[in-house]
Formats: structure tokens, C-alpha cells, sequence
């Protein structure tokens, strides 16, 4: 007698099995507190999203970006939207190519080999927005507006983490560093554990004057503004000197 076929969905889930290729389980979030990992935080609050107040909190200039700091970001190609980044003898694109209907999709590759695709718009800014290298490991950040994430050593950190949305990556320590959000609230996420109180809104923006009182980072801080329990806050994150 002839063996009945598997439904389709057992017979794809039976070669994914069998190759190795099935989906890896979630990453559990971990909670910790700043000086239990090694990273120092102050806050002070803030009414102006003024950078002096900043200034006088945390008692240096703004903002925090240093030149040296270049080489661990892509350079931008050609074509404006295009990154390239080099790491050891990697080389990582990140593309626009192909389309959906009304959305572009954009390609993460690796020596020539597609990594990860995203589809979105783009509007008064391209949400190819970085790509950069964060202790030897290719953080991709990528946003929207609706698609909002970042694709960490090839993984979507959305479904690594069971976030909505990620925000701003940056390697502190080597360490990848970002704001997670999820149920109306946003946290910071520092090498796969939150950390630190939850916000009600941190204020991110990707283009024009908004973009001044976003996430900032450089000198090895990790700085951004937001509203906790109707009081605004400034917020600076660093490695804790020993």
C-alpha cells in the first residue's frame, strides 16, 4: 500500500529538521541593574531638551560623537541609500534591491551572500539607516517608521528579544547597546539584558531638527531623553570606570 504524503507544513518542517535549519528558540531577556554588568547611569531632569542642561548634568560638551569613531560605521555609497562596512575580511552591504508592491525591500549581505531582507518606504529619510560593527559582529538598523529593528550578528532582535520595535544600536564595551520597546513602553537593552527603568516615550528621531534631542552616542556614552511618570529626563550610560 502507498504511504499516504505528509501535509505540506510536516513535509517542510521534516527538511528543516533534518538540515539543521529549524528556527532557533527566543533568547531570554535578562534584568539586571546598571552596576551589576559594569555600566554607570545618571540622569538628571531636564525641560527643555536643551543640550546645555545635558552639559551641566554630566559635565561634558555635546554632542558626543568623535571622529575616531568613523571606522566602525559603514560608509554610504553611491546611490545615497547604499552601506558598505568592512570587518576583518567581511565585507556587509546593505541595499536597496527588488520591490513589494509600494515598499523597497533592502538586503543584508555578506560577501555577496543575502543575510537578512527588510521591505520599507522611504520617506523624508532612508531607513537604511546604519550599519555598523560592534565587537567584530554586523548591527544593522533599519527603520520606517512601521518596520523598525535592527538585525544583530543576523538576527532580528525583535524576535530574539519578543520586542515591537528597536531603536539606535551602538557598541559600548564591544557590547551592543540599544532601546527596546514593547506594550506602550520603552527600555534600554545592554548585551541581552534590560536594564534600568522603563520609559513612557523615548524621544527618537531619524531626520531634520527633531534629530538633535535623539539618541546620542560616542565616547564610549550611550545618551538619550525621556518621560518617565510625567517628569522628562536626560540620561547618560557609560562603562563604569574600575
Amino acid at each position: 500500500m502507498a504511504r499516504k504524503s505528509l501535509p505540506m507544513w510536516c513535509a517542510v518542517l521534516a527538511i528543516l529538521v533534518q538540515t539543521g535549519c529549524a528556527p532557533s528558540p527566543l533568547s531570554e531577556l535578562g534584568v539586571a541593574e546598571p552596576e551589576e554588568i559594569g555600566l554607570t547611569w545618571q540622569e538628571c531632569p531636564d525641560r527643555a531638551h536643551e543640550w546645555e542642561e545635558a552639559e551641566n548634568c554630566f559635565g561634558h560638551p555635546m554632542p558626543l560623537w568623535e571622529e575616531g569613531e568613523h571606522g566602525n560605521f559603514a560608509r554610504r555609497l553611491a546611490d545615497g541609500e547604499s552601506l558598505e562596512l568592512t570587518i576583518g575580511r567581511d565585507v556587509y552591504r546593505a541595499v536597496p534591491r527588488g520591490h513589494l508592491l509600494t515598499q523597497q525591500r533592502y538586503t543584508l549581505y555578506r560577501n555577496g551572500r543575502a543575510v537578512k531582507s527588510l521591505y520599507g518606504t522611504l520617506t523624508a529619510y532612508s531607513p537604511n539607516v546604519s550599519l555598523q560593527n560592534v565587537g567584530g559582529k554586523a548591527v544593522w538598523e533599519f527603520s520606517d517608521g512601521k518596520t523598525v529593528t535592527i538585525i544583530y550578528d543576523g538576527k532580528d532582535v525583535r524576535d530574539l528579544y519578543q520586542l515591537e520595535k528597536a531603536y539606535r544600536p551602538y557598541g559600548l564595551g564591544d557590547r551592543l547597546i540599544f532601546i527596546g520597546q514593547k506594550d506602550g513602553k520603552y527600555f534600554v537593552i545592554y548585551d541581552g539584558r534590560k536594564v534600568g527603568p522603563d520609559f513612557d516615550l523615548v524621544h527618537i528621531a531619524y531626520c531634520c531638527e527633531p534629530v538633535l534631542w535623539s539618541v546620542q552616542c560616542g565616547h564610549g556614552k550611550y545618551l538619550f531623553w525621556g518621560n518617565r511618570e510625567g517628569q522628562q529626563y536626560v540620561v547618560e550610560i557609560s562603562l563604569r570606570e574600575e
